[in-house]
């Protein structure tokens, strides 16, 4: 009896250790969308990010691939801006930012 409470104390104890890790872990491409954000900013300065959509992922190669996101911008006048986020996957470092607005 006394060897089925560890392991029940043992299975409650991993069971807290692993779900905080997992129940807030950010999606692959959060870094990356914070990365369009402040490229945005500085690319329009007088412009506000007003709404923020992940497109999806291109894999280019092994040290390449491509996040891309739909920000919406408010100034003078409404864009819409897709942002490619270029970076090499095996380093984790940012290659190229790259704005295409949508007429």
């Amino acid at each position: 009896m006394h060897t089925y409470a560890a392991k029940f104390i043992l299975a409650v104890s991993v069971l807290f250790l692993v779900l905080p890790a997992t129940a807030f872990a950010q999606p692959e491409y959060a870094q990356w969308g914070k990365i369009a954000l402040e490229e945005a900013k500085e690319q329009y300065p007088d412009y506000n990010a007003t709404d923020y959509a992940y497109q999806g992922k291109v894999y280019i190669s092994d040290e390449r691939e491509q996040f891309t996101f739909l920000i919406t911008l408010e100034g003078n006048e409404t864009k819409e801006v897709r942002v490619y986020v270029l970076v090499n996957p095996q380093t984790e470092q940012l290659i190229d930012v790259f704005f295409d607005e949508i007429e």
